[in-house]
């Protein structure tokens, strides 16, 4: 096909996917806004929607089902498009609101923040959405709307909404790429590629996964591990090898794999155990055992947190110090906090976490304490601190300076633990980051 076919055709397809719109146009509505989402399928990440008012004949060529383009061509139309668009809004759900509502739920919730940034913005000038043209999905809201089947295939508007958003969605996963290494998420953007499984199984959960999309999975996990450490049918592995401190920390099931963790990393600390509850309490993690075990343990703990708002765009943590004396008296103190730096606010639940770390520090610093353990279910929290993930943003080098400096007087080592595994202080950390964002 020549150019100048193929630029015919899309000038036919442009007429054809505007006629709903001039239709419109000519009974005197001016403000129609395509709205689509994007990310519904994903393990991991938020589900991104936009909405898009374009002016009467808009004439760029090329505006299709996101889909059917190129990453390369779906960027540059985005950048057009939100350069000669009469208003545009992008909305997010985030993993934790598609967890508690389901996807569907989750998708409309998107989609209505996305109308609502829209809306915003027409303000500005005096107008007001009069009219959506949505892909699939009916919303309850005060405003005319009709649903098409395959709409970013059949309206102009609703096209370029999906590429707004696809664009969107894509650069957010292409940073969580650096911010979590290990799973592809540069490439599969979230979705259940072989890579990203991979990454789920030698590293775990972030804060980012859709818990809810990997139950079965969780629970396939969670049946290799019953199987290795012993059930009514099977018999128990005779030690397991728990890594507190190493180039990965967890629960190994043989020698040889614990030993590639520890062998040559300075300060490696391991135990080996006969029973896995006790190598569970040993990193802590949550088991009624574990919990017991902690009892007996001496010195000063903090288990920390964070959470992000989608909403408002802020991130809190939580923080809990647990000091315990020669006699197994137990003190707690809670602290949280909440935070409005909008750079940092890009590494979501992860910022908070990263500043609960240094809020426990420095409630060290205060309190004349020299050795910690800081309990944490963000992997990179220990990680960068140890120089082992390079630093690649202003949050995570300033974090890693931070812990160097405090370091020269302090004692300072990091427990990565499985997030919401019933561990009383960590879920405890949890909810003073949630109750931060309310204030």
């Amino acid at each position: 096909m020549t150019k100048a076919e193929r630029e015919e055709l899309q000038k036919t397809s442009l007429i054809e996917m505007r006629a709903a719109e001039d239709e419109l146009h000519v009974k005197g509505i001016k403000y129609i806004a395509g709205i689509d989402e994007v990310g519904r399928g994903p393990l991991a990440g938020p589900v991104y929607a936009a909405a898009v008012v374009l002016p009467e004949g808009f004439d760029v060529l090329g505006i299709n089902d996101s889909k059917k383009l190129s990453a390369k061509k779906r960027e540059e139309l985005s950048a057009i498009i939100k350069e000669r668009a009469t208003a545009y809004g992008i909305g997010i759900a985030d993993n934790h609101e598609i967890d508690e509502l389901n996807i569907l739920n989750a998708t409309k919730l998107a989609m209505k923040r996305a109308i609502k940034a829209c809306n915003d913005r027409l303000a500005e000038t005096g107008g007001e959405i009069e009219q959506l043209m949505i892909d699939a999905v009916k919303l309850d809201v005060d405003i005319p709307q009709e649903s098409i089947i395959k709409g970013d295939a059949k309206c102009l508007c609703i096209a370029a909404a999906s590429i707004v958003a696809k664009v969107a969605r894509d650069a957010y996963m292409e940073e969580m790429d650096g911010l979590y290494p290990g799973y592809d998420f540069a490439s599969n953007k979230g979705y259940g590629t072989a890579a990203h499984y991979e990454g789920l199984r030698e590293i775990g959960f972030t804060p980012i996964h859709r818990r809810t999309f990997l139950k079965k999975f969780e629970e396939e996990q969670a049946g290799d591990r019953a199987a290795a450490w012993g059930n009514k049918e099977k018999t128990m592995a005779k030690k397991v090898y728990a890594v507190k401190k190493g180039r990965e920390t967890g629960i190994f099931m043989d020698w040889d794999t614990c030993r590639k963790q520890v062998d040559g990393y300075p300060g490696a600390e391991y135990k080996s155990f006969a029973d896995a509850n006790d190598a569970l309490a040993y990193l802590g993690l949550a088991s009624s055992k574990a919990e017991e075990t902690f009892g007996e343990s001496t010195g000063t703990r903090a288990y920390v947190d964070g959470s992000y708002d989608a909403a408002t765009g802020r991130y809190s943590c939580g923080v809990v110090i647990v000091d315990t004396d020669e006699n197994g008296n137990v003190q707690t103190y809670e602290m949280n906090a909440c935070y409005d730096d909008r750079e940092a606010a890009e590494q979501r639940n992860v910022a908070g976490e990263i500043m609960g770390a240094k809020l426990a520090i420095d409630y060290c610093k205060v309190n004349g304490i020299d050795t910690i353990e800081i309990y944490h279910d963000y992997e990179g929290v220990g990680k960068w601190a140890d120089d082992l993930w390079k630093a690649n943003n202003p949050l995570t080098k300033g974090y890693k300076a931070y812990v160097a400096e405090a370091r020269e007087t302090m004692a300072i080592s990091f427990v990565k633990v499985k997030a919401h595994a019933g561990n009383k202080y960590n879920e405890l950390a949890d909810g003073l980051a949630k109750e931060a964002l309310k204030k």
